[in-house]
């Protein structure tokens, strides 16, 4: 019993982290404004900010196949200048500067 209500609580845990699927991130495009990805991401886990630019960065759910017990999620971000979309995808692939 004590076993279930643990594997319980780490799932229950972990879909709290992230509820946006990944193939999300492929209706982003350049161009678009704050709002706009905002609807399709939702409310981004951190942004960094510098003049003129603005980098959002969400952890979206993997989808079923690709998740493991130990990584469920992967990290993206969403780069704005003058706020509209300049770039966007998965943050191990994120350009640099």
């Amino acid at each position: 019993m004590k076993h279930r209500a643990l594997v319980l609580s780490i799932v229950v845990m972990l879909a709290g982290c992230s509820t946006v699927p990944a193939r999300n991130i492929d209706r982003v495009q350049a161009g678009m404004d704050r709002d706009q990805v905002r609807s399709i991401m939702g409310q981004p886990d951190t942004v960094s900010h510098a003049p003129g630019k603005e980098c959002a960065y969400y952890s979206l759910l993997k989808d079923f196949w690709s998740r493991v017990p130990w990584s469920v999620s992967d990290r993206y971000y969403v780069c704005f200048d003058e706020g509209k979309v300049a770039s966007f995808g998965k943050v191990d692939a994120a350009p640099s500067g």
